[in-house]
């Protein structure tokens, strides 16, 4: 129509259609015919899906030990906060490094107060700076570290105290060379006084390479500003000569 109005519209199979506007008639502004669909505002479909959630609540089913069936409500929200509780940051989050030498886990006071290795004064070898390795080889070099098991052969070294800018945690690396051995670290204070005690440190095994020999590792991570020094004594006699490695930087895996 050359000088009338017509609107356009188009169908579900992509059609488009022109209509003529009888006299007087305005646009249609609701949706075009054939078109049954209830459209909604965003705010009409959140208020849906939390009132389809407030009406079906999630459930788990549990199965009890002795075989009884019970559900138990799930709340999304209620678990996401509990879960947002529990997250730490990633400064927060040591993996690998263990045992960890923080105050909690001392030894009990008795058995700090108690006489134990300031007779080993004269062994003790300083390993005082960062990032840079002391070597200890044959332990029989040292004196006997006695327990109730009887001598053993042992290494014994001092690090000192941490830095003035200590970032509250040391990062020690302990690494031996030679046969596969068992090892039980003490943790001792300026007095020689000990702290803590490892017994059976967890080592760690890595193979021989192109660039290195096999040797056992300890990562430990010290969180006690009172450790200072260390005495690491193996279960029993090495069947051929061993060397130990000391590394430890404040803040930063001594090893990059």
């Amino acid at each position: 129509m050359a000088d009338g109005s017509y609107y356009t519209w188009v169908d579900a199979q992509g059609r488009i259609h022109n209509v003529p506007l009888k006299p007087g008639e305005e646009e249609p502004v609701e949706q075009p015919p054939g078109d049954d669909n209830d459209y909604q505002t965003e705010e009409e479909v959140q208020e849906k899906l939390r009132q389809y959630d407030e009406d079906n609540p999630a459930f788990y089913v549990i199965v009890e030990p002795d075989g009884r069936v019970r559900t138990e409500t799930y709340d999304a929200e209620a678990e996401q906060e509990a879960a947002a509780e529990t997250i730490v940051g990633d400064d927060e989050v040591i993996i690998g490094w263990d045992p960890i030498l923080a105050p909690p886990f001392r030894v009990e006071q008795q058995m700090t107060q108690g006489a134990c290795c300031e007779a080993f004064t004269d062994q003790f070898v300083e390993a005082p700076k960062q990032f840079k390795s002391v070597q200890l080889f044959d332990p029989v070099r040292y004196r006997s570290f006695p327990t109730s098991q009887g001598n053993h052969t042992a290494w014994y070294f001092h690090i000192g105290k941490p830095p003035k800018a200590t970032s509250g945690r040391r990062f020690l690396v302990l690494r031996l060379r030679g046969a596969p051995v068992e090892a039980s670290l003490i943790s001792l204070n300026s007095d020689l006084k000990p702290l803590y005690y490892s017994r059976r440190l967890p080592l760690d095994s890595i193979p021989e390479s192109w660039h290195s020999v096999g040797y056992q590792e300890a990562r430990v991570l010290v969180e006690d500003k009172g450790v200072e020094s260390f005495i690491l004594y193996l279960d029993m006699k090495p069947a051929e000569d061993m060397s130990l490695e000391i590394r430890w930087a404040d803040g930063y895996a001594p090893f990059q």
